[in-house]
């Protein structure tokens, strides 16, 4: 089944990128709802169900009825999560886990990312900037290891969409990559767990280590962000050490605690990834 709503997924995408009629469009948002329905009925989410449905599709008549086209553009960016309209994405998270939360934090989004491409809107890069800036506070305050995975990859997709704005290629590849990692690190999340706990592996790619992807696709965006407005991008630069020292308690707690019984990531892909990060980079 995952893999006929994956092939299913694709295909609405490709038909979004085709297309730019809004009664399409709006059927694409509609079956992403179902898609999302059906992923997460087995588990008996129920509580995320509800709230994704009544968010998603009160959003998508929202969408119907305005025609502006900057309008809509932050409709979508509210029906996505983009940082600073993220604030609904916990009420839909607390419910789900494993792969179900993966697919909420990648591949759901991906039909509604080949719109936004659409109709994007130049000055947004402004209010993207702003969600990663809150997205860094959220991050320092933070002490839950679901809710601070979930930051980190909301952060981390704002990135993307500002890729997009310089590079439609290269952030689809990122976008690839940024979904087979999740499928790794976020699978391994267990709802019978009495808390969710991430390992090593985890802590190293959130914290941006040097010569791994997500750290070269940060320092491509800011060196093109530069050029718009250098005093927000150091601002925003000063801000990422709030990252640095929310992660620093999520080390600290991996490095005293007896975790053999938690390591449930296998360390052998974690390790053969690494090293193709760099390779593709190359």
């Amino acid at each position: 089944m995952i893999v006929f709503i994956s092939l299913f997924t694709i295909f609405l995408t490709v038909l979004s990128l085709l297309t730019n009629n809004i009664i399409v469009w709006w059927s694409i948002f509609l079956l992403m709802t179902v898609v999302f329905v059906l992923l997460n009925k087995s588990s008996k989410s129920y509580t995320s169900i509800f709230n994704y449905f009544v968010i998603q599709e009160s959003l998508g008549l929202l969408f119907l009825l305005f025609s502006s086209g900057l309008l809509q553009f932050f409709i979508i960016l509210l029906k996505i999560g983009v940082a600073p309209f993220h604030f609904w994405i916990f009420n839909v998270t607390n419910n789900i886990f494993n792969y179900a939360l993966m697919w909420f934090l990648t591949f759901q989004k991906l039909p509604f990312l080949t719109i936004l491409l659409q109709i994007f809107w130049l000055s947004s890069v402004y209010i993207l900037l702003m969600g990663l800036l809150i997205c860094y506070v959220q991050i320092f305050v933070m002490k839950s290891y679901k809710n601070l995975l979930i930051i980190s990859s909301t952060e981390s997709f704002n990135w993307i969409v500002l890729g997009l704005f310089f590079s439609m290629f290269n952030t689809l590849y990122l976008f690839v990559y940024y979904f087979l990692l999740m499928i790794l690190l976020i699978s391994k999340f267990s709802k019978s767990s009495s808390y969710n706990f991430v390992n090593w592996e985890t802590a190293l790619v959130f914290l941006n280590i040097p010569f791994s992807v997500s750290f070269f696709v940060k320092i491509f965006s800011l060196s093109e962000i530069f050029k718009f407005d250098s005093f927000f991008t150091l601002l925003l630069l000063f801000s990422m050490f709030l990252s640095v020292l929310a992660f620093s308690f999520w080390l600290i707690n991996l490095s005293m605690k007896n975790n053999e019984e938690f390591s449930g990531n296998n360390k052998m892909n974690y390790f053969i990834i690494f090293p193709l990060m760099v390779i593709s980079i190359i």
